[in-house]
């Protein structure tokens, strides 16, 4: 089952990638990427992405979420634990 920290931590790394997550009224986050940033004569440009429960209740959730992002160029960082896998030398 997704978490609320699951969606934290994806959110945060979203956010690093060019992401913005606005709240809307009803706790649900509307899901943008910043195209450019604003300037003094233009204002942000953004294009709408997805939207996300801002309580997962459903375990899949979280990894629709993800593929909406990456269809938008969002990467996933896995972060594995444990040895890493020694490089073959050939």
């Amino acid at each position: 089952m997704a978490t609320k920290k699951d969606l934290n931590q994806l959110k945060k790394k979203a956010e690093k990638q060019g992401f913005r997550f606005v709240e809307t009224k009803s706790s649900h986050y509307k899901v943008y990427l910043v195209l450019s940033e604003a300037t003094d004569e233009q204002s942000e440009e953004l294009t709408f992405v997805t939207t996300l429960s801002s309580t997962p209740s459903e375990y899949r959730s979280l990894k629709n979420a993800e593929a909406n992002l990456k269809r938008f160029g969002f990467v996933h960082e896995t972060e594995r634990k444990g040895k890493p896998k020694p490089q073959r030398t050939r």
